[in-house]
């Protein structure tokens, strides 16, 4: 088990870790740069190649999708009992709840764990968390609906593109195929070099808030993530992928939001790095849990059930 926790969390951990150095160093990353590559160019490939070339069934993406969406209101509804009791900024702090780090750190995570599995699963449910970051999560901070921010995103293209290949059978030109892979083959450690990156940028202002919204991110993210697997019956590796992406950090691009919008970003800023700092904790925990939820052959309830016996 410490084999395989190792080769599972030591990548990740040293391509962060690299990243984070190069932005402390007079070397730096220039993370706009970056991300904009990620976003409009690696992203969409990852999720054209990986979805059209492993022979994923339109079963097996809605129910990725259903789990998504699950997880995501289930976040709102406990995200909202958490800053209604404790008098936090819904504006500020309801996005970085909601919409996990699924992509930074969820996908190489079950891509590691789970393998071409967890790839296929994994891209099938963050292409819905990274739809819903870039037109609800941007709405929430801009203080108004902005669905057309989504319609400009290459990501959604991206998915329109797969639906018509997969609902039609339609045949992938090969050099479309190898473009798309060698695109989205940059996305994850691209992903991670940003992550490290940002990391060593931001700054932490007021822990304590900081220290309540990220422990409750963790935690809103397990409850809602066993609540999705129990009402879908998930089991396997799709339980274990829903696990693990579910119960990641608040994303970055919640902190880029609140920046652009100047709501609160400093706090928000504050909760994306102690949330990350905290996962990073309790990743060994995380992924034992997925591994064990991924190889139970009960359903989850009656699993969790004869463990706390």
């Amino acid at each position: 088990m410490l084999l395989q926790m190792t080769n599972i969390l030591g990548p990740i951990i040293a391509i962060t870790v690299i990243g984070y150095l190069f932005g402390r160093s007079s070397v730096r990353l220039h993370t706009e740069t970056l991300s904009v590559l990620i976003i409009l160019v690696a992203t969409p490939a990852l999720i054209f190649s990986t979805l059209t070339s492993l022979e994923v069934s339109m079963d097996v993406l809605g129910t990725m999708a259903a789990a998504a969406a699950l997880c995501m209101i289930g976040s709102a509804l406990l995200a909202g009992i958490v800053l209604l009791s404790t008098g936090r900024s819904v504006r500020s702090f309801l996005p970085p709840l909601i919409f996990p780090n699924s992509g930074n750190m969820g996908l190489p995570l079950v891509i590691l764990t789970f393998g071409d599995e967890g790839a296929l699963l994994g891209v099938a449910y963050f292409f819905v968390v990274a739809l819903a970051q870039h037109s609800i999560g941007f709405s929430i901070y801009a203080g108004s609906i902005r669905l057309r921010v989504l319609l400009r995103q290459p990501l959604f293209y991206a998915l329109v593109a797969v639906l018509l290949v997969i609902g039609f059978s339609i045949p992938v030109p090969q050099v479309v195929v190898v473009t798309t892979q060698m695109l989205g083959g940059m996305m994850i450690p691209a992903m991670l070099l940003l992550l490290g990156a940002s990391l060593a940028s931001l700054r932490v202002a007021d822990l304590v808030p900081a220290l309540v919204v990220a422990t409750g991110r963790l935690v809103i993210g397990v409850l809602s993530a066993l609540i999705a697997i129990v009402l879908l019956d998930l089991r396997g590796a799709p339980a274990g992928v829903v696990f693990l992406l579910a119960t990641m950090p608040a994303a970055i691009v919640n902190y880029i939001f609140a920046e652009r919008f100047q709501f609160n970003p400093e706090q928000v800023a504050g909760t994306v790095v102690v949330s990350t700092v905290m996962t990073f904790l309790c990743l060994p925990t995380l992924v034992w849990a997925a591994l064990a939820i991924s190889k139970s052959e009960l359903p989850l309830s009656a699993f969790l059930a004869r463990s706390g016996t």
